[in-house]
């Protein structure tokens, strides 16, 4: 609910999750970001879809649609209750870099207030464990670099 409240207010609000399954009404937006797995580097797309006045952006990478059986969204996290998949570390820090480059590669004119990039004057909320990362990278790979 907080981000369409946000929007309704008058902010521009990008949320960004994990591409798990097709989502249907959303669309390839052809841009493509480099980010850090383990010790090699990887290439993660962007899907996107406008709803409620928010962006809705989509990190899509096989790492995340490998885990998903069927169209349930299960089993996203680990292969039962409980126990988590040996690479969660890798699968949410990669998608922590990856929210991190939306705001300053995607052009988004989906809203009729808002068009091209969020740039850098942004603010992020990290929600839940999965984006405890956006702090840390925000200080060490933006900050360091005067980003």
């Amino acid at each position: 609910g907080l981000p369409p409240a946000l929007a309704a207010r008058g902010h521009r609000v990008m949320t960004i999750s994990p591409r798990y399954d097709q989502y249907k009404d959303a669309w390839d937006t052809s841009v493509a970001v480099e980010i850090k797995v383990g010790d090699s580097i990887e290439i993660a797309h962007f899907f996107h879809c406008y709803k409620r006045g928010v962006d809705r952006v989509f990190v899509d990478h096989p790492m995340f649609l490998e885990k998903v059986w069927g169209k349930t969204a299960s089993k996203i996290y680990g292969p039962k209750a409980g126990l988590d998949y040996l690479d969660n570390e890798l699968r949410f820090s990669s998608l922590c870099q990856a929210a991190l480059e939306a705001p300053r590669v995607l052009i988004l004119n989906s809203s009729n207030y808002f068009s091209g990039p969020y740039g850098e004057d942004v603010l992020f909320i990290a929600n839940d464990w999965h984006t405890a990362l956006i702090p840390c990278y925000l200080k060490s790979m933006y900050q360091s670099r005067g980003i």
